[in-house]
């Protein structure tokens, strides 16, 4: 019995001995090469992704705003409502006063100049907030956001960390004719989504 299991098993690896050698030798090789490394090579990747993210943030918005985006994920997200409107606003005034299209469409500069200077000025304000919240330590302010109503859509615009900074940016965009509400005030389950870790 013994003699017919050696060989049978003689046999077998005589037939496929040199690919469970190979299969066997390139097993080991990747555990050693992978082995001490594995975990901190998937944190470097993630660091890597985190690194290009915080350059394109900062490179198409500025640098506290990505700063906001490693502070707080959640608050820099919502917050594009403001950033991304300063970006429209800026580049359509730049567009349409550049060259001959400018002759064409001079009644629409002023007011993309206006919009242009309000979103900078809110943008300003959100360039503040990660300074703000971080000196501010276990203290989380009232977050407010007013909604803005062009060309028949609502767009929420906001978070302002204090109703005068809300108020300022509504008013000044009611002023040019803009079809805002009032400053409305986050809901708790609204505000607490933005701080994750009060209490």
């Amino acid at each position: 019995m013994i003699a017919l299991m050696w060989k049978a098993g003689s046999k077998f690896l005589g037939d496929k001995g040199p690919s469970i050698a190979i299969m066997m030798f390139l097993f080991f090789t990747s555990g050693i090469l992978f082995w001490p490394h594995g975990l901190s090579v998937n944190m470097a990747v993630g660091q890597e992704q985190e690194a290009i993210r915080y350059e394109k943030i900062r490179a198409s918005y500025s640098e506290d705003a990505a700063a906001l985006m490693q502070t707080n994920g959640e608050l820099f997200t919502k917050s594009l409502s403001i950033l991304d409107n300063k970006k429209y606003y800026c580049l359509m005034l730049q567009h349409l006063g550049a060259g001959k299209v400018a002759v064409s469409r001079p009644a629409a500069l002023p007011r993309y100049e206006s919009l242009c200077g309000i979103f900078t000025d809110a943008a300003a304000m959100v360039d503040t907030y990660a300074d703000r919240l971080s000196g501010w330590n276990r203290f989380y302010p009232e977050l407010y956001e007013f909604i803005h109503l062009n060309k028949g859509t609502e767009q929420h615009i906001g978070p302002f960390l204090t109703l005068e900074e809300c108020a300022e940016i509504a008013q000044r965009l009611a002023s040019l004719g803009e079809q805002t509400t009032g400053c409305l005030l986050y809901e708790e389950p609204q505000r607490a989504s933005l701080y994750p870790h009060h209490v």
